[in-house]
């Protein structure tokens, strides 16, 4: 499978299902999820979904734990409605990961902050 392909599907797909938790899902607990990467398999069978919250703390998973109890719950629903805008032969079935970047990156900037002090 061409790379530049894979890499317009992820994005296609990143860019998807941000507007679909944003303006479909009901379920609270998805409100503030970010997704920050899309990884797609060669044969598009399987996308990998990296996925943040707004206002994540270190140490405090318990909200990104229940964005992540709320992503699985809405999987069939993202699926069907991924396919139906994507329109490819076959959709890659969803995998949601916790992506703790975001929190990592606010902590070193703290300490970099502190340290400039």
């Amino acid at each position: 499978m061409n790379n530049a392909r894979m890499l317009r599907v992820a994005e296609l797909i990143q860019s998807e299902l941000a507007n679909m938790v944003m303006r479909d899902v009901k379920d609270p607990r998805v409100q503030h999820v970010v997704f920050t990467r899309v990884e797609v398999s060669p044969d598009l069978r399987v996308a990998k979904v990296y996925f943040s919250r707004y206002g994540e703390k270190q140490g405090n998973d318990e909200e990104t734990e229940e964005g992540f109890k709320g992503l699985e719950r809405a999987r069939g629903f993202l699926q069907r409605k991924l396919a139906q805008r994507l329109q490819l032969k076959s959709t890659p079935r969803l995998k949601f990961f916790i992506d703790h970047g975001l929190a990592y990156s606010a902590v070193i900037e703290r300490l970099l902050s502190d340290a400039k002090r």
